[in-house]
């Protein structure tokens, strides 16, 4: 059965919305007024900068976009499926691409990932919402991992499913915050403290998407998840 929200589900869940976007578009407009300003004085080059820093925000603010809609969607059982034969590297290729595009590892974004997946890990999944379940959880070991230590990604094959498994080496959130860690909206005081931005969708939405393919996300210990899904037989 489908679930209406309620109204103080969606005044939240557009309170959310609107706090996270605003910055992104405040940096879009004034990066674009100081691109007229040095396009004016003929500073082409500096010019040149600017605009790049607005396509960035424009595909962060893309990507924001799509994990509000898909959030609202998971809580109210109407996220649509569109699944294609795809391997699980690509996916996982994808993800780590686009965790570097949009930044979302922070000063740590660029720690080096260790990468293992064997061979035929194939499933009919809908890429773009796996790439972004993947990416979710691959955002939570770079921010929340030890910075001094690489990102391990490994996947195993068993009785025609596939484990996911990825971990930044850190000691993850405290006892009392764990139970938590699936809940809409929710954001741990660690990443209150470091005043890291977020919704605290990722993992709602990384379940959320992992069970509407009959998989599951589930958290093993430390910052370590695992992602499960069915393979393709």
């Amino acid at each position: 059965m489908q679930q209406e929200p309620d109204s103080a589900e969606t005044e939240e869940f557009m309170s959310v919305a609107a706090h996270d976007l605003r910055n992104p578009i405040a940096v879009v407009r004034a990066s674009a007024q100081m691109a007229q300003r040095q396009i004016n004085r003929g500073d082409t080059e500096g010019a040149q900068g600017r605009l790049a820093a607005i396509v960035d925000q424009t595909d962060r603010l893309s990507d924001m976009l799509e994990t509000f809609l898909d959030a609202a969607r998971i809580g109210a059982e109407r996220l649509a499926l569109r699944p294609d034969r795809v391997d699980l590297r690509e996916i996982v290729d994808d993800a780590a691409n686009r965790a570097r595009s949009l930044r979302l590892g922070g000063e740590h974004g660029d720690r080096e990932l260790e990468c293992t997946i064997p061979d035929g890990c194939v499933g009919r999944w809908d890429r773009p919402r796996m790439t972004r379940a993947v990416r979710a959880l691959l955002a939570n070991a770079l921010l929340y991992g030890d910075p001094s230590l690489p990102v391990h990604i490994a996947a195993h094959r068993e009785d025609g499913r596939v484990r996911l498994i990825i971990t930044g080496g850190g000691p993850g959130p405290d006892p009392d915050e764990a139970m938590h860690l699936f809940e809409r909206f929710y954001r741990g005081r660690s990443a209150a403290e470091a005043g890291q931005a977020g919704s605290g969708l990722g993992l709602f939405t990384a379940r959320g998407i992992a069970r509407m393919h009959g998989g599951e996300v589930r958290r093993l210990e430390g910052d370590t998840f695992e992602l499960e899904l069915p393979l393709t037989e």
